[in-house]
């Protein structure tokens, strides 16, 4: 897990690409994301601390795994 402030890189695997400025908030762990760049379906994100404030919306995330095909 990277420390608050960090940048972190995610992908929306399905549903709609949140916005410049959300949060994103993933329920069972508290853990928080703020959307700061938006590239296709790959978003640049910092970790925010529990106290941060954000003006924006909040946007529930769930990770979902990383299903690598095997080459044909």
């Amino acid at each position: 897990m990277k420390p608050a402030w960090s940048q972190v890189k995610l992908r929306v695997a399905f549903g709609d690409v949140p916005e410049f400025g959300d949060e994103l908030r993933i329920e069972s762990t508290g853990r928080r994301y703020q959307v700061i760049g938006v590239r296709g379906r790959t978003l640049t994100c910092l970790v925010l601390p529990r106290e941060a404030e954000v003006t924006g919306r909040v946007l529930p995330w769930q990770w979902c795994s990383r299903r690598r095909r095997a080459r044909a």
